[in-house]
């Protein structure tokens, strides 16, 4: 009998006000009883306390942060217990980079405590290193299946790429900029979670090894196109390069694949912004149709290059964003298109 349709409603399982370290760690249901019902069955009864909370803010701690040196240490330490419940180390570092990026990590901490900002996280999290030349150049040395599947012996450390993007728009773009771009990322954070909250190490590596199999594809794809084309990954790094899009934007294969280089350093400050919105709200919409737009990309020697431009994003297994397939084709008027770059 369900005796649980007959309670009023008001006697009913109410969330609490305030979820144990536990429950909030693993994002479910918590009660106000402590130890709470679900810690006592899972005999973490000697542990269960409040969960901590933070201030309310949103993306208050981008800018005007304390500098990376006199922070190093304490937040080396603390870098440690930014575990967001992934299964996989990569997924979580990925998750941590995105939220710390936003100012708004997933789990709450202790009102008025000094908490690390953006860039000191990340500057601790995952320090930006030099290209990795043998890394960057095993593109160019897949040539089999079998070569695709071997290169990929552990996860592709995303959390790389998003490190770099927002020491890039701090150094390179306005203010206003990183706030749009900032906002942008918050829109599709959700959605990583979902679709990151179960994966493993070895679906991570199962990924990988999908995605360049695929590259191997989209390469042969490209030969045969007179299309300009050039395929990234969801952050924006560089992995494939049709001769006809160096021949559009004299960027030469070897310049763009020798070392790592994302999609939005090639666009003006504007293009990329509006690159990251219009990516953020088709990356988890289901659809495989295109996002047309319109671009301003650079040359080498900073010459402008007016374009009209189309991505498609292509998912892998677990419906996360693999890699972006980006069509461009030089615009022949202006059109009203500002030329100053910023």
């Amino acid at each position: 009998m369900k005796t649980d349709q007959t309670k009023p409603a008001g006697q009913r399982k109410k969330k609490a006000a305030r979820a144990c370290i536990h429950c909030q760690k693993a994002h479910l249901t918590c009660d106000d009883s402590r130890p709470c019902q679900r810690c006592i069955k899972r005999n973490l009864a000697t542990t269960c306390t409040d969960g901590a909370r933070k201030k309310a803010k949103y993306l208050q701690d981008i800018e005007g942060s304390p500098s990376i040196a006199a922070l190093t240490n304490d937040n080396a330490n603390r870098n440690s217990s930014y575990n967001y419940g992934f299964g996989s180390n990569a997924t979580n570092l990925e998750y941590s980079i995105l939220s710390n990026m936003l100012g708004s990590p997933l789990t709450d901490t202790v009102p008025n405590a000094q908490t690390p900002t953006s860039a000191d996280v990340l500057n601790n999290i995952c320090p930006v290193t030099a290209s990795t030349g043998p890394a960057v150049r095993r593109r160019n040395q897949i040539i089999t299946p079998e070569m695709a599947y071997a290169s990929a012996t552990k996860p592709f450390s995303y959390a790389d790429g998003y490190h770099y993007l927002i020491n890039y728009v701090k150094t390179r773009m306005s203010r206003e900029d990183l706030m749009r771009i900032s906002r942008a990322l918050a829109l599709f954070r959700p959605s990583v979670l979902a679709s990151m909250m179960n994966l493993t190490e070895d679906d991570l590596v199962f990924t990988e090894k999908c995605l360049q199999r695929t590259l191997l594809e989209y390469e042969k794809l490209i030969s045969y196109s007179g299309t300009p084309t050039v395929v990234w990954r969801r952050t924006g790094e560089i992995t494939l390069v049709g001769k006809e899009f160096s021949l559009l934007t004299q960027w030469s294969r070897d310049m763009l694949l020798s070392k790592k280089t994302y999609i939005y350093e090639l666009m003006s400050n504007p293009s990329a912004v509006e690159y990251w919105e219009k990516y953020a709200l088709h990356a988890f919409d289901n659809t495989d149709s295109a996002v047309y737009s319109t671009c301003i990309l650079m040359s080498p020697t900073k010459r402008i290059v007016p374009c009209t431009f189309c991505f498609t994003i292509k998912r892998d297994i677990f419906d996360l964003p693999s890699v972006i397939v980006g069509n461009v084709s030089v615009r022949t008027a202006m059109g009203g298109v500002d030329q100053k770059l910023t």
